[in-house]
């Protein structure tokens, strides 16, 4: 069986995750350094947050299912400032993705709270869409979640 304390050592062959380092942070607004392109091809699992702002996202990749964290991180400092723009990807372990998804899961139902009752009570087409969203994101989680947890041996 595979040691599962440690990020899949399948990374290192995969030809997407090869070209991803253990963790890079870059700041793209003021400077040249961007992630690998290969972030691009990473599965979003969950943790869209409102626009993406500075919201902790998991990912994980389609071929040797390696998990990441990713963050997205904006300010302009409405005109006021420099602002900002952070990106930073970080390999994670199939544990760590476990605690990462429950907590984006968390934040994700409450989110479709939020857009369900909106939409309730509005019918408004954006509250609709949000609404959508955070129900697929939801599922997917829960999919990915148990799937994980059958895979490590974890009951319920």
């Amino acid at each position: 069986m595979a040691d599962l304390t440690e990020p899949a050592a399948d990374h290192e062959n995969c030809p997407i995750c090869r070209h991803i380092p253990d963790h890079k942070f870059v700041e793209t607004l003021h400077t040249d350094p961007r992630l690998p392109e290969q972030v691009k091809r990473l599965e979003i699992l969950g943790g869209y947050g409102f626009h993406g702002y500075g919201n902790e996202q998991v990912r994980k990749c389609p071929l040797c299912k390696t998990y990441y964290t990713y963050l997205y991180d904006h300010d302009s400092e409405s005109g006021v400032g420099i602002g900002w723009t952070d990106e930073e990807i970080t390999r994670i372990t199939p544990e760590s993705a476990l605690d990462v998804m429950d907590r984006v899961l968390k934040t994700s139902q409450r989110a479709l709270e939020h857009w369900t009752k909106k939409f309730h009570k509005t019918q408004d087409t954006y509250a609709q869409r949000w609404m959508t969203e955070y129900t697929q994101e939801v599922n997917r989680l829960t999919r990915e979640i148990a799937s994980l947890k059958e895979l490590l041996g974890i009951g319920e």
